[in-house]
């Protein structure tokens, strides 16, 4: 994605899974971002790269604000779009 930008409405119409996972030894969480909910929250024009979703973030487990993202793609390898058809 260098030199382009890449928001929550992207992320959706392309049915990617933005995963959202916790760097605390003691926790390790990970879980699925609702990107729905974010749009709604923070806009289908706000960014959905590392630097615009982490300072948003805590575990949902332990509370923590160290946590990390991974971004997987709307594939058919990887599940389809989860947002399409319903």
């Amino acid at each position: 994605m260098r030199g382009q930008s890449y928001t929550i409405g992207d992320a959706i119409a392309r049915g990617d899974r933005i995963w959202g996972y916790c760097t605390e030894t003691s926790c390790r969480h990970m879980a699925v971002l609702d990107l729905l909910m974010l749009r709604d929250r923070l806009g289908a024009d706000h960014g959905a790269l590392r630097a615009d979703l982490v300072p948003k973030l805590r575990c949902a487990q332990c509370g923590s604000r160290r946590v990390g993202i991974i971004i997987t793609p709307g594939t058919k390898e990887y599940g389809g779009n989860p947002y399409e058809g319903g």
